[in-house]
C-alpha cells in the first residue's frame, strides 16, 4: 500500500474499507495483517512481547503481533494509549497490566568472526 495503512472489515458483500487510508506508523513492516484471527490476552498471568500494530478506539482494543500470531488487549487497562509501531513487553498479573518498551537494537544477535 505504498507505506499507507488501510483498515477493512469482511461484510456480506465482501471486504469493505472501514477506516481512513493514512500513512503507516514508523516501525510497522509493509504487509497484510489478519487481525481478525487474533486471540484475547490472558489477563491473569500472561506475558506478551511484540510490536503494537493498531489501536481500535471504537472497540477499545489494542492489537499486538507476537512472532506470527496476534493478541488483543483491552484499551481500558492502559493508563494512556500505547505507542503504535514500537516493540513492547506487556505483562499481566491478576488483571493488572505492566508495560515495558523493548530496545530492538539490544535484542539483535551479533556473530563475531
Amino acid at each position: 500500500m505504498n507505506g499507507h495503512r488501510i483498515l477493512q472489515n469482511l461484510t456480506e458483500g465482501g471486504w469493505k474499507t472501514t477506516g481512513l487510508i493514512k500513512k503507516a506508523e514508523e516501525g510497522i513492516q509493509p504487509g497484510i495483517y489478519n487481525l481478525f484471527v487474533s486471540k484475547a490476552a490472558d489477563t491473569q498471568n500472561g506475558h506478551y512481547e511484540g510490536i503494537l500494530l493498531f489501536v481500535d478506539k471504537q472497540q477499545g482494543i489494542v492489537y499486538q503481533q507476537i512472532n506470527r500470531e496476534f493478541v488483543t488487549h483491552q484499551l481500558a487497562l492502559f493508563s494512556s494509549p500505547p505507542p503504535i509501531g514500537k516493540t513492547i513487553s506487556i505483562q499481566y498479573e491478576n488483571e493488572k497490566l505492566t508495560l515495558r518498551k523493548i530496545d530492538t537494537i539490544v535484542k539483535k544477535r551479533t556473530i563475531k568472526i
